[in-house]
């Protein structure tokens, strides 16, 4: 997904949560400047930042790729972020909170109506 894209669908779920720039800038922690750029697709948005987005505009992560993403783009998605930790050490830990998650969520999924 390019910059334009990925800004578009920020912008659409920004405006049904009645958000101005500011407001989304203020809970991500970035000025109306960078939520405007990464809007028009002139600022690249980090795979870091796509799950704070995600929690303030209350959609889930692969809202900003509905339609785009193949399950090798999921596994590249993942994996990048991963490899870039500093030691293995991060990365076992990494893993430990991915399983538990997992679980948290399958316990979750097996208990609703």
């Amino acid at each position: 997904m390019d910059s334009e894209q990925l800004g578009l669908r920020i912008k659409q779920a920004r405006e049904r949560r009645a958000l101005s720039q500011e407001d989304l800038g203020q809970l991500v922690e970035k000025d109306q400047r960078a939520i405007s750029e990464y809007e028009s697709g002139k600022r690249r948005v980090l795979a870091i930042d796509l799950p704070v987005l995600a929690q303030a505009l209350e959609v889930p992560i692969l809202y900003f790729f509905e339609g785009e993403l193949a399950e090798v783009d999921l596994d590249h998605a993942l994996l990048e972020p991963f490899h870039r930790l500093p030691s293995l050490d991060y990365q076992q830990t990494l893993v430990n909170l991915l399983y538990q998650l997992c679980e948290a969520i399958l316990r979750n999924e097996h208990s609703s109506p």
